[in-house]
This record gives structure tokens, C-alpha cells and sequence, in this order.
């Protein structure tokens, strides 16, 4: 009895230093990070904005094109804006919050498996070394938001409540544009892992209501079924997005095969354990499909991530003590591309921040909030500007702006052959007579006499060698630099004004 007291004794102490680690952890790199903030996530500020603002969920006044990604994060987006908070701290308070509420779920779905709390807090420790949940927590999009309901609908079809999947599918459904297939999905695998019993009509209405219901809407607003998001990234040749997205997701397809391999080793490969594992890949397969994300840093394969760990750690527990050590190193090395370096640590812990240089687009944000400020001060405010970067630059201001990316455009969208940010219509963008043209050079302008040198990207080289660009437009004598750490180490923002005709 004594020796079952004290091994009980040691569990709780186990327990509790590992549920610190992950407490402490999840504190010092959300510090760490959280100055990060993306400049695609200006879209949804700019659409929040305009809809708090009574215009509507638009990009420009009077013009339907659905350029966000989440209809959730939006609306929580708006909520904030109402109660009059500054929204990228507010977005990089609701991302952060939502991913203390993924590893939450994440102890719940370990214990719920393993029915150990030993492991429920393994699994927490765990979760809280995964370098993309804090890397995007703070960044202003939807993430981890996403990442916390696949984790949600993961444990619910894992767990013994018939009502937890629908519950979770309810908010999924609207949270991402791949949202309504992944409710698709939980009906069939809710079925799968418990019966009928799970996908009664109740079930049913709660799972698929919302997401019905915001499909209508899109149709009847923006006269679509499909989000513009969609037909402006993932309309690519299929070959080419197979391989793109297959490199993309490659560190979720280790960790993937890391918690295929826990599940066999670890004998635990129960009907709902299997079924969780094949919703937890269901992202992953989508971001291969769709030819996965220009943001790297695992931003489209996190919302896998959570439940692979779950199974993971779960199945590694489970193993006989003879495979344990084997599983270990094989999953270690499964999962090794989604931690982070051990320098990172070190600076977390002596509460440095993230460098702006590291963050998605370097200091691009602080160059384009500069650029917004010259524009607003020497042009009017119903001066049309087109841009690439359609972030932080056109949420600045309030002129009409054209994302000659396609993003926040139809026509280049839905009409204009290509995949991800290989759409571009030059002719048509010169068509609109925007008063400003944003570009983008990796190269200081001025440099051998010239001004802007191309390519920075595809579009911005074909319009500006078109024979109207060159006719009508000349350069703003000033520009802006931003600096990056990766390929291409930054670049220059340069402004062309058309001419008086």
C-alpha cells in the first residue's frame, strides 16, 4: 500500500511539473511573439471597419466581393471594433486566447483517450512546444481560431458525447472556406464513431444550420457559392498544386505518419481513435489540394497538428515498454520540423521579442502604414490606388483601393487563368485609370539610373512594361524600404501617380 501511495504521489508531482512547463511555456513565447502581426490580416481589419461602419461586409463602399477568409473571425472582429478596441491588439488577443483554448482541448482530448492525467499533461507539455501555434497566435488571422475547433470536433468524435461534434461543427462550419467540407465530413465520421444515435436530427440541425445559413447569404450578398478567396488561390492546374501543396504540408505529413505509427505501435487503434486520425488529416489533405499557402511557418497545417500530438503522445504512452523508446525517437524525428530552434527559447525566456525582421513579411507593415500616410496626405480621399500588398497600406486609408492580386477583385478572381498569385490582368487594371499605382523592387530604386526594376512579382513586372503604364504614369520621387529575413531579404515601396489627361 505504501508503495502504491508513493507511486501515486510521484504521478501528481509528474503531473503538475508537466502542466507548468506547458503553463509557463504557452506564457513566455505568446510574449514572445506577440508583437507579430501579418499584413494580410488588414483585410479582414478593413472589412470589419466598413461592416461596423454600416457599409456592409465589403472591401470598398458598394462593391460585394468576399476577400476574407473567416465569417467568424470577422464578426468577432466587428465585435471588437463596436466596443471601440484597437484591432490588431484585439485580434492578437482573440488568436492567443484561442490557442490557450486548443491546448486546453488538448489535455481534455488526451485524457479522454488515454483516461490518464499523466498523459492528458504530457500531451499539454507537449502542445506547448509546437512552434506554429505561437508564431500565428498574435499574426491577426483566423489560425488558431480554426486550429481550436478541428481540435474541438477531433475530441468530440473521440469522446462519448453524441452532442460534442455538432457543437464544435456548428462554429467550424463558418470559421474557414473549407469549413463546410470538413462539416460534410464530421457527419460521416460522427456516424462512423458512434452510430446513428450521434446523427439524429438534433445533431444534425445544430452541425449544419450555420454554415446553410451563411452559404445563402454569400449567394444572395456576394451572388456566389464559393468565397473569392477560392477562386483566386486554389483554381490553379491541379499538378501544380499537388506538388506545391505537397511540399507545403510536408512537416504535418511526418507528424501524421508519427501518430499513424503511435496509434499501430501503441496498440490503440480503437474505431474513434482511427476516426479522429482521419479528421486530423482532413486539413492537411485540403491544404495539399489547394496548393498549400504562400505563409510558411505551418500556418495551414496547424489546425492538424493539435490532434496528431493528442494521438501521438496518447499511443507512445500506451506502447509496450520495449517499443517505447523506438516510438519515442521515430516520432521525435516525426515531429521535429514543427518545434522551434533552441535559441528561441533562450530569448523567450529572457523576454526578448520577436525581431520584426522574423515576422511574416518583415517590417512590410510599418513601410505601408509610412506610404499610407504620404497618400493621405497629397491625394484625395476617392483616389483610387491599386496594390499588391492589399494589407496594411489600403486599411490605412479610406480611398477605393484595387488588389491587383485578385484577392479583393472578381475579375481577376474568377476570370484570369492561374493559381496563387499567379493571377494578374494588367490591361484591366490600367483600364480602372487608378490615380496610384503601388510597387514593389527588390532593388533600391535609383540604382544604374533606374527607377523601378522588376521582379518582385510576375504582375507588378507585366504592368509596369504595358505601353499605357508607361505612357501614363510617372514615379512619386519617394519610397519606402522594408527588411526581411528571408529569400530576398526585403524590398522598396515606390509610387506612380497618372498623369493629368
Amino acid at each position: 500500500m505504501k508503495r502504491v501511495a508513493e507511486a501515486k504521489k510521484h504521478r501528481r508531482t509528474a503531473e503538475r511539473l508537466l502542466l507548468a512547463f506547458g503553463a509557463i511555456g504557452f506564457f513566455l513565447l505568446s510574449r514572445y511573439h506577440w508583437q507579430h502581426v501579418c499584413d494580410d490580416a488588414f483585410i479582414d481589419f478593413r472589412y470589419a471597419d466598413n461592416l461596423a461602419a454600416g457599409l456592409g461586409p465589403v472591401w470598398n463602399r458598394g462593391e460585394a466581393v468576399e476577400g476574407f477568409s473567416s465569417p467568424l473571425w470577422l464578426g468577432l472582429l466587428v465585435l471588437g471594433r463596436l466596443l471601440g478596441a484597437a484591432l490588431p491588439a484585439w485580434a492578437a488577443a482573440l488568436g492567443v486566447g484561442c490557442a490557450a483554448l486548443c491546448m486546453a482541448l488538448v489535455h481534455r482530448f488526451a485524457l479522454e483517450i488515454s483516461q490518464s492525467r499523466l498523459v492528458a499533461a504530457a500531451a499539454f507539455a507537449a502542445a506547448s512546444l509546437v512552434y506554429p501555434l505561437y508564431y500565428w497566435a498574435p499574426a491577426g488571422l483566423e489560425t488558431t481560431l480554426f486550429s481550436m475547433l478541428v481540435t474541438a470536433a477531433a475530441w468530440g468524435l473521440a469522446g462519448q458525447s453524441f452532442w460534442a461534434w455538432a457543437v464544435a461543427a456548428a462554429f467550424l462550419g463558418p470559421s474557414r472556406p473549407e469549413g463546410p467540407l470538413l462539416v460534410g465530413a464530421l457527419v460521416v465520421l460522427a456516424w462512423l464513431a458512434h452510430g446513428r444515435p450521434a446523427v439524429r436530427p438534433g445533431q444534425l440541425a445544430l452541425a449544419l444550420v450555420p454554415v446553410l445559413a451563411w452559404l445563402v447569404f454569400r449567394r444572395a450578398y456576394y451572388g456566389v457559392w464559393l468565397p473569392n478567396t477560392y477562386y483566386a488561390k486554389a483554381t490553379g492546374p491541379l499538378s501544380g498544386r499537388l506538388t506545391a501543396g505537397t511540399l507545403y504540408a510536408l512537416p504535418g505529413l511526418l507528424a501524421l505518419g508519427a501518430a499513424g505509427a503511435a496509434i499501430g505501435w501503441g496498440r490503440i487503434a480503437k474505431r474513434k481513435n482511427l476516426v479522429a486520425l482521419a479528421f486530423a488529416a482532413l486539413p492537411l489533405v485540403l491544404a495539399i489540394g489547394a496548393g498549400g499557402d504562400w505563409m510558411w511557418h505551418g500556418r495551414m497545417i496547424l489546425p492538424a497538428v493539435s490532434s496528431l500530438l493528442v494521438l501521438t503522445v496518447a499511443g507512445i504512452a500506451a506502447a509496450p515498454a520495449d517499443r517505447r523508446l523506438a516510438l519515442v525517437l521515430a516520432c521525435g524525428l516525426g515531429w521535429s520540423a514543427l518545434l522551434p530552434h533552441p535559441a528561441l527559447f533562450v530569448d523567450a525566456v529572457t523576454f526578448c521579442r520577436l525581431s520584426p525582421l522574423a515576422h511574416q513579411e518583415g517590417t512590410l507593415v510599418f513601410a505601408s502604414r509610412s506610404a499610407a500616410r504620404c497618400i493621405a496626405a497629397n491625394y484625395p480621399a476617392d483616389a483610387l490606388v491599386a496594390v499588391n500588398h492589399a494589407g496594411a497600406l489600403p486599411h490605412a486609408l479610406p480611398n477605393p483601393a484595387l488588389d491587383m492580386t485578385g484577392l479583393c477583385d472578381r475579375h481577376i478572381a474568377r476570370e484570369v487563368a492561374g493559381g496563387l498569385h499567379h493571377k494578374f490582368d494588367p490591361a484591366y487594371v490600367l483600364a480602372q485609370k487608378p490615380r496610384l499605382i503601388v510597387l514593389n523592387s527588390r532593388t533600391r530604386p535609383g540604382t544604374s539610373g533606374i527607377w523601378y526594376h522588376p521582379g518582385y512579382w510576375a504582375g507588378e513586372s507585366a504592368l509596369a512594361a504595358h505601353p499605357e503604364f508607361r505612357a501614363r504614369y510617372r514615379p512619386v520621387p519617394r519610397f519606402w524600404s522594408w527588411r526581411w529575413r528571408g529569400t530576398g531579404g526585403g524590398g522598396y515601396v515606390l509610387l506612380y501617380e497618372r498623369l493629368v489627361e
